[in-house]
This record gives structure tokens, C-alpha cells and sequence, in this order.
């Protein structure tokens, strides 16, 4: 159901050409505010890639309805080209001996190819690999008569193709390490650079894990969280079509910028913020610049592309994870500044003057509608390019502080910094002021839900911000969660951070996602939501990670562990009819996870993600071991619960129908609930209820907007909290109740949720 909607979106994109600005801009989920500088484009679609033309005037805009030639400053489109079913990663380059552009794409026949950017789309080569390919390089001139070259990572089949830009020889493809994401090519076309989000091959005796289910899924080395701990860039030389190099840089390098005329190499260490700098005449090492702006440090600013100033040594850095680029002096690493951009910029252009920067950003100005205004869809993506006339020093200091602003973070030397002797610790509060103060709460249960919106299930109720129109499963279907939503806190400013259950799984347990989820880099390779794929986690590690760290105690139902095989439709029936019969299902399952510390927190009889399971058996398996805690007097501080059966399955012939699966995954909550409240546990209980993303829906709001309960004899009572919340308020909450640290910089900005609950337990 879920690619056939993204296509029947995809035909609404043909056609339709960028316009300056949008009258309803999305809602920028991290908490942050956009405030992007220079003439800007939006378009439909994401936005893969930007190219500089013949001259500054012309853009080269790679979107997800094709490749655009653009006069900018006109905002014209001159010609647009097809893209086909996914346009690479950073896929444009401006070939300076054509004239013109080559893009990248890929279909499903001819697989992967690259074409030039001229009426008719000639290609140069097809059938490179399969799934997916990342940014491409162009040569000036052929490597010792030989032809002239240019170059494409091929993520899904490891490898980098070399195509004869003459198209005389047939493209010779080089086998490298795990997932190149980015390559580089000298001018001459003898050598060429690729990086690997997947780091070097396993070597004997490392802690590996497969990225993917299949039983041929490269296996990559991790660290003890399962976190992947291996990044790297490798030298090819392009006449003997060898490796001859490897060298390890940050984690997930994801583009590279080669200053050639002095042997320096840059790579953007995508989940470790920071640049490696690598010396091409001796192939070492040289340097690391940490990206470290701010006086708050924490994962998450995500540099993702490059481009190099050779005129002025200054290097340019998308910073994905704040909306900003970031500007290196590459004498010695320092950051001069920032210059504000749209959500998440992933692409990177310097025109041949030096005087401007094109910046593509994937999400650009946030998600739109569909069919209609009044159905935001999260889907509805509006990427964008924008030109920017890089900015003099007194331009350029005033956009970082607009950078940091924006990010609600303080620039390094910019705060009064007081030492204050910390007194006797506080009285005890539902949620603490700081992490490490005492909390009221000693449990918390975290319940992971899929794919619903607000509006959804509860745009009739009064109480809150509704479209009764947009209802789908309403008060027939899901009585228990509006019951906990009017008895407790209704929350209807909830927006779920991620746009797929890819990404959605990651801010959910990390508070985080990295390029590899975003862009994305996994298709062919996995999706990522269940624990499958280490390059899908972010280096800040997970929310168990950090519990187990401050001596907690965790348990884990199912939640991002490994997908049970799909049963067939009839089957839920079967397990129901089981169900009613009082079967305890104590010993139908056993699941298990490649993830270390998770594999030994996970309750080994609950069922992981399937359809095929009703919610009311995972309901009666989690409530036995309630009544175990309760008669042992002992429960876990942290206890992570998936209930993903309102997932549903659509419209298929034969299956429980959308609201029966949504009923019984209501009724299963509803269980949940009341075993806990009435458990001796109850008095210093919090239970959080989430969904992991949006995206089966619509929403008058928009399209990220969810829905989100709380029960707590220390939640509020009937009321009502439009507070901005995501899913980043949940972790940063349990981490405040549990005295964790903040995973990412996205739960150390976030709003905690503390407005929904009180001192006071009410425990009737």
C-alpha cells in the first residue's frame, strides 16, 4: 500500500514548475525555525541535487519530478528532463567540456544510468547497477590517451562504474567497500576517491551485523551498542581498476571535495559532525575538524554535502541537521560561519566566480497537501534550491547568529558562564528541571503505535484543533485512546519527526535519524525500522543505551527488533479465535535481535513488528508479565512496548478490515492500561503512547501532525495542551523522569512535556 501511494502522488508532480515562496509553509518538526537566505525555489518533490550551468545564471535543480534546467533569477524553467522512478543522491554534476549537465537516476529496466542533460535525455550508460546510486563525478580529460571518465557510486551493489564519456569503451565497474555514497575523480581521470557510509569490509574477529534481511546483506562492523563504527574513503586508480587504498575517516562519510593543486582531500563524517582531511600525495590521515559551533554539544548536525573555493580555501558545509551551511577556513579548520538555509540542505554548488552558493534542501519549506488544502500529507514534499550571494563578514555574522537562534542553541563564547555550587538536591517533581534531579516517577512504559494522524481519531473532538471531516477512526473504533486523551491530557500541536516507519523507528528510540534514513540511502539494502541495518543508527546511540548506562532497568516488547515473517491475512483470525479461548500464547514466539544490548533486554515470547498477529495477543503476553512484576514487587524503570497493528492492511481481499485491525489495536492499549493502573506499580507509573509516523493519512494541520496520550496518576486531568511536542518531547522526557542525557541535539532543544503533568497524583 505504501509505494502505491507515493505513486499515484508522483503522477500529481508532472509538469509543474518551482515558485518563490508557498503561502502555507510545513511544519518543521525538530522545533526549529527556517529562515533561509538568497533567491529561493521550491518545487514538488524533494529536491536530490544542484548543479551550477555554463555561467552562474544557470541551475541545475535535480528533483523528484526531474531534472531542471533553471534560470534562476528569471525563475524560468528551460528545460526539464525525466528523472525516472529515483533520481540519485546529489546525482547532477556540470560537465565543464560539454557544456552541460550529467544526471542520475534509476528504473527499474535499465537499472541504474546516467544521461546528459540535453532534449532527449541521451544516455551516456545503462544497466550500472541496481536500487540506487549517489553523487557523480565528471573528468576534464582522458588518463594517458585513454578515454575521458566519469564516475558514480553505486550504493546498493558496492561498487563505483566508470563510464566513457565517448561512449567507445563499455563503463567498467570497480568493486569497493560497503554503500559508497560519494566519489571524486582527478581531472586527468587516472584517480578517483569514493567514500563508504559502510566503512572498510569486516576483518577477522570484529563484532559485525548484516545490513538487511537477506542472507547475502553485506555484514558491517558495529560497536557494542550495534552502532556501525566503520567509515572510510578508498583511492582507485581507474587504469588497473583497482582499490589501492583505504583509509578510515568519521562515521558515515557522505560526500567528498578534492582540492587537488594541494593534495587535500575533505570528507563530511555525515553521523560523527565532523571533516576529514586526508593528504592525496601520501594517501594519510592528516586531520580531523571537529563541527562544533555551539557551547551545547550533541549529535545531530549532520554534514552532508561539500564544495571548495579553491580561490579562497574555503570550504563549504551543508549542515543537515541545523538548516545551515557552514563555512571552513581549510588553513586550519576554523569555522568562520553559518549561513542560514531551508530544512535540511543536502546539496551543494559554487558557481565558477566564486561569488555564489547554491544550496539544495531535501525537505526545503516543509510538507504540503494533497487533493485538497485542507489534507496535508506528509508525503507532499516541497524541497527547494535557493542562490545565495555569499555574504561579506558583518552579512555573515549576523547569519550565524540567526543559525543559532533558529536552532535555539548558543554559539560558542556567546554565553555568561557562572559556576554556582549546586546546593542540596531539590524537592522531587513529576518531570525535573534538569536531568539527574529526582523524579516522583519510577516507571515509565513507552508505547509505540503506526502511522496515524491526528485527525485521524480524534478530529471530531471539541476539545481540540480537529477537522471532523478528515475522521477515519473514530469513536466506534477507538474508545480507549479518546477516553485517555479526555481523561487525561489531549495533545493537538503533536507532530511526529519522521515521514516513513524507516525513519519514524529512529526518532522514536534515538531522537535521531542519520542521511542513510533521510535521503534515503537503504532501498535495495533494507528498511530500517525494526533493527536490521546498523548504518541506520545514529552515533548518539539509543534510549536503552543510556538507561542501562544510569543503572536503570529496561525491558523491550518487540519495539525495533526484527520483523516476524508476514502471515496470511486468515490468520489473525485464527489467533483471535485463540485468543478468546483464554490461550496465554506464552511460548509462540521467540525473537531475538543483532543489536547487543537489545537482544538482552527483549522479551523473547512478544512478537516483533507482523500484521499477522492481532494486538490483543501481544496484550495478554505483555499482562502476564505485569502479574509477574506485581507478585515479585519488582518492575523495570523503562519499558518499551510496540502495538502495531492500526499499521493495518489496507484494502487486501481477505484481510481484517482497517477498522478492525485500528479496534483491536485500541481495545489492546486500552488492556494495557488498565492492567498497569491497577498494578502496585501504578502510584510512580508514566505511560506514553506514540505513533511512529504519519504518513497513512491526512491532517488539516499537517501532515506530520499525530497522536500522542498520557496516563499517569501524575497527568493532568481533562485537559487540554497545544505545546509544540514531537517525538523528541517523549525522549527527552523519560530522559528527564529517568536522569538520562540528551541522545541528540533534536531532544536537547525539544520541548519537554512537562505541562502535562503535575505534582500532585490523583489516583482515583
Amino acid at each position: 500500500m505504501k509505494p502505491l501511494l507515493i505513486a499515484l502522488f508522483a503522477v500529481t508532480l508532472l509538469a509543474q514548475s518551482p515558485v518563490r515562496r508557498v503561502t502555507d509553509p510545513g511544519v518543521v518538526t525538530t522545533r526549529q525555525e527556517i529562515t533561509p537566505t538568497g533567491v529561493p525555489a521550491v518545487f514538488d518533490g524533494r529536491v536530490f541535487g544542484v548543479a551550477f550551468g555554463r555561467d552562474s545564471s544557470e541551475l541545475y535543480v535535480l528533483a523528484a519530478a526531474g531534472l531542471y534546467r533553471y534560470d534562476w533569477a528569471a525563475n524560468k524553467v528551460v528545460e526539464r528532463l525525466d528523472a525516472g522512478r529515483r533520481p540519485a543522491l546529489q546525482g547532477v554534476a556540470f560537465d565543464p567540456v560539454t557544456g552541460n549537465a550529467l544526471f542520475a537516476g534509476v528504473d527499474r529496466e535499465p537499472g541504474v544510468w546516467l544521461a546528459r542533460a540535453v532534449a532527449g535525455k541521451p544516455l551516456v550508460a545503462s544497466k550500472l547497477g541496481l536500487s540506487h546510486a549517489g553523487a557523480p563525478a565528471v573528468a576534464s580529460s582522458g588518463c594517458k590517451g585513454g578515454p575521458r571518465l566519469a564516475a558514480l557510486p553505486l550504493i546498493f551493489n558496492n561498487q563505483v562504474a566508470f563510464v566513457d564519456l565517448d561512449g567507445v569503451k563499455p563503463a567498467v565497474n570497480v568493486d569497493v567497500s560497503t554503500a559508497p555514497a560519494s566519489v571524486v575523480i582527478s581531472s586527468d581521470s587516472c584517480t578517483a576517491w569514493v567514500s563508504h557510509w559502510g566503512g572498510h569490509k569486516p576483518k577477522p574477529g570484529e563484532k559485525t551485523a548484516p545490513t538487511g534481511l537477506s542472507k547475502t546483506a553485506d555484514q558491517v562492523p558495529i560497536d557494542a551498542r550495534g552502532v556501525a563504527a566503520s567509515g572510510t574513503v578508498s583511492r582507485i586508480d581507474t587504469q588497473t581498476g583497482k582499490v589501492t587504498n583505504e583509509i578510515e575517516t568519521g562515521l558515515a562519510p557522505t560526500s567528498l571535495a578534492w582540492d587537488q593543486a594541494r593534495h587535500r582531500l575533505y570528507v563530511a563524517n555525515s553521523n560523527a559532525d565532523s571533516i576529514s582531511v586526508i593528504d592525496t600525495s601520501t594517501n594519510k590521515l592528516i586531520a580531523t575538524w571537529a563541527i562544533d559551533p555551539f557551547d551545547q554539544r550533541a549529535p545531530g548536525l549532520a554534514p552532508t554535502a561539500l564544495a571548495f573555493d579553491s580561490k579562497t580555501r574555503r570550504l563549504y558545509v551543508a549542515l543537515g541537521g541545523i538548516n545551515a551551511v557552514a563555512i571552513l577556513d581549510t588553513a586550519n579548520g576554523r569555522l568562520t560561519g553559518m549561513i542560514p538555509t531551508a530544512w535540511y540542505p543536502s546539496s551543494l554548488a559554487l558557481s565558477a566566480d566564486g561569488k555564489r552558493l547554491a544550496v539544495g534542501a531535501l525537505l526545503g519549506a516543509g510538507s504540503g497537501w494533497r487533493d485538497n488544502p485542507k489534507q496535508r500529507f506528509v508525503h507532499s514534499n516541497r524541497g527547494s534550491a535557493a542562490v545565495i550571494d555569499l555574504p561579506d563578514a558583518a552579512q555573515l555574522a549576523n547569519y550565524t547568529t540567526a543559525v543559532a537562534e533558529n536552532t535555539h542553541l548558543t554559539l560558542k563564547g556567546r554565553s555568561v558562564r557562572q559556576i554556582v555550587a549546586r546546593g542540596p538536591a531539590p524537592a522531587p517533581k513529576a518531570i525535573p528541571a534538569r536531568s539527574g534531579d529526582p523524579s516522583l516517577i519510577e516507571h515509565v512504559v513507552y508505547v509505540v503505535k503506526e502511522n496515524r494522524t491526528y485527525d485521524q481519531l480524534f478530529g471530531d473532538l471539541p476539545e481540540g484543533d480537529g477537522d471532523p471531516s478528515l475522521v477515519m477512526f473514530g469513536r466506534d473504533v477507538t474508545p480507549n485512546q479518546r477516553a485517555l486523551a479526555r481523561r487525561f491530557v489531549l495533545m493537538d500541536r503533536f507532530f511526529a519527526t519522521g515521514g516513513n516507519s524507516a525513519n519514524g523507528h529512529q526518532w522514536v528510540t534515538q531522537a535521531n535519524e542519520v542521511a542513510y534514513t533521510l535521503w534515503p540511502g537503504y532501498e535495495g539494502r533494507s528498511y530500517p525500522y525494526d533493527g536490521t541495518d546498523p548504518l541506520a543508527y545514529s552515533r548518539g546511540g539509543f534510549l536503552w543505551d543510556a538507561a542501562l548506562k544510569a543503572g536503570k532497568s529496561v525491558k523491550v516488547y518487540g519495539e525495533y527488533a526484527p520483523r516476524l515473517s508476514e502471515a496470511k491475512p486468515q490468520q489473525r483470525a485464527q489467533y483471535l479465535a485463540r485468543w478468546r479461548k483464554g490461550d496465554s500464547f506464552q511460548n509462540e514466539f521467540k525473537v531475538s535481535s543483532p543489536i547487543p544490548p537489545l537482544d538482552a533486554l527483549l522479551a523473547r515470547n512478544y512478537p516483533t513488528y507482523t500484521n499477522g498477529v492481532p494486538d490483543q495477543v501481544r496484550a495478554t503476553i505483555f499482562l502476564h508479565d505485569v502479574e509477574s512484576w506485581s507478585k515479585q514487587g519488582k518492575m523495570p524503570n523503562l519499558v518499551i512496548v510496540q502495538l502495531p497493528s492500526n499499521h493495518t492492511y489496507g484494502a487486501t481481499p481477505g484481510a481484517s478490515t482497517p477498522k478492525a485491525m485500528v479496534a483491536d489495536n485500541d481495545l489492546a492499549l486500552g488492556r494495557i492500561v488498565e492492567g498497569l493502573s491497577h498494578s502496585p506499580f501504578w502510584s510512580k507509573m508514566a505511560v506514553f503512547v506514540v505513533e511512529d509516523d504519519a504518513q497513512n493519512g491526512v491532517d488539516h494541520v499537517d501532515g506530520h501532525r499525530t497522536v500522542a496520550t498520557v496516563a499517569s496518576p501524575y497527568a493532568r486531568r481533562g485537559a487540554v495542551d497545544s505545546t509544540f511536542y514531537s517525538n523528541q518531547s517523549i525522549v527527552k522526557t523519560i530522559e528527564l523522569i529517568l536522569g538520562l542525557p540528551s541522545l541528540s541535539l533534536f531532544d536537547l532543544i525539544a520541548n519537554d512535556m512537562r505541562a502535562c503533568f503535575a505534582d500532585t497524583p490523583n489516583l482515583e
